[in-house]
């Protein structure tokens, strides 16, 4: 039923917004995934034994509203200031509170064309100004076209869909000019070479966004969180939810975080850096363009001959699940997430058949 007073009800910009849309999630357990950016492999075993351990009588009482416990964890880990760590649901709920807490009505947010497609949902929600930076021919980024008075700047390292990482050099001469706050998010960084912590440290306004869902494999339990200067983290918390991160997502990060926990994620992290190399040259030979990649998935564009559309959906016939997307750069491309050896070889198949 639909109502035709909702221009009573809602915001001019929200009725006009079309909102962010997730990747598709069949529920047929044997669709191979490869759409989403999962990690293929399993959790480590601490974390599973501490979702059993955290899921008992406790759960009638509220959790650590900062996620005290945990950050002391991360700041360990990541040698990093306990008062400069703020926790979430999520990496897209830091993004949010971000978003909310740095931006009015007609403020100025740059972000690259292309990049994570949920920052411009976010600029509508605000009713920000936006300017989007186009990539190069050969997907890089030209930092000089960012605005230096942008209340906000954000790109991803590596960044989406591609997978590629932007020079540290370039970066740091833009973050040393900014006027405005810069976000790196670093949803895949385990999956790279290099990091952006040291940048952060160097520029009080750079915050550093990661997440357990993708190198951790916890994209189910919804945890994120962001390094950055304590000044700036205290005014974030003051927007976020008084309980945003639930006391069973506390109890994972904390065995994620242990000795046994890193070595499984590190473990799990080498297996995909291995089969994502494999699977790019095994697709480079058939005749598709890849663009090395720091990630767990990359992009693959098509040969001249074939439709990326078209091989998505006999792909997705097949029972196999990659990312189209109807952006103009990206009509001839699909992004594909690395699997198992396994996995691999199904989405291998299903594509020489179709050749």
């Amino acid at each position: 039923m639909k109502s035709n007073r909702l221009q009573n009800w809602f915001r001019p910009a929200i009725l006009k917004m079309k909102g962010y849309v997730p990747g598709e999630q069949p529920k047929d357990p044997n669709v191979v995934k490869l759409n989403t950016n999962e990690n293929p492999f399993p959790p480590s075993g601490e974390v599973l034994k501490a979702v059993r351990q955290a899921a008992d009588a406790r759960l009638r009482l509220y959790p650590e509203p900062a996620a005290d416990t945990l950050r002391q964890a991360l700041s360990k880990v990541y040698r990093w200031p306990v008062g400069g760590i703020l926790v979430g649901n999520g990496s897209d709920e830091i993004l949010s509170l971000l978003f909310n807490a740095s931006l009015g009505k007609g403020d100025l947010v740059q972000y690259p064309d292309i990049t994570y497609s949920l920052y411009p949902i976010l600029a509508q929600i605000r009713e920000a100004r936006t300017k989007e930076v186009k990539l190069d021919q050969d997907w890089g980024l030209d930092f000089r076209k960012f605005s230096q008075i942008a209340r906000l700047t954000l790109w991803g390292y590596p960044n989406p869909p591609v997978g590629n990482c932007f020079p540290m050099a370039d970066m740091k001469s833009f973050c040393k000019k900014a006027m405005g706050l810069v976000l790196i998010d670093e949803a895949y960084v385990d999956f790279a070479d290099k990091n952006c912590l040291d940048l952060a440290r160097q520029c009080p306004n750079v915050l550093i966004l990661r997440t357990m869902s993708k190198s951790f494999s916890l994209a189910g339990a919804r945890l994120g969180y962001t390094f950055g200067n304590p000044d700036v983290i205290a005014q974030l918390m003051k927007v976020k939810d008084s309980y945003n991160v639930n006391r069973v997502t506390q109890a994972i990060g904390l065995a994620a975080l242990s000795p046994e926990g890193l070595k499984d994620m590190k473990r799990n992290v080498e297996k995909i850096r291995f089969e994502r190399n494999s699977l790019i040259e095994a697709l480079r030979n058939v005749g598709f363009r890849v663009t090395d990649s720091q990630a767990n998935f990359f992009l693959a564009e098509c040969p001249e001959r074939l439709q990326a559309e078209e091989i998505y959906k006999n792909l997705k016939k097949k029972g196999v699940l990659v990312r189209y997307f109807p952006h103009l750069r990206l009509r001839n491309a699909l992004r594909i997430t690395v699997g198992t050896a396994g996995q691999n070889s199904r989405l291998l198949t299903g594509l020489n058949e179709l050749l």
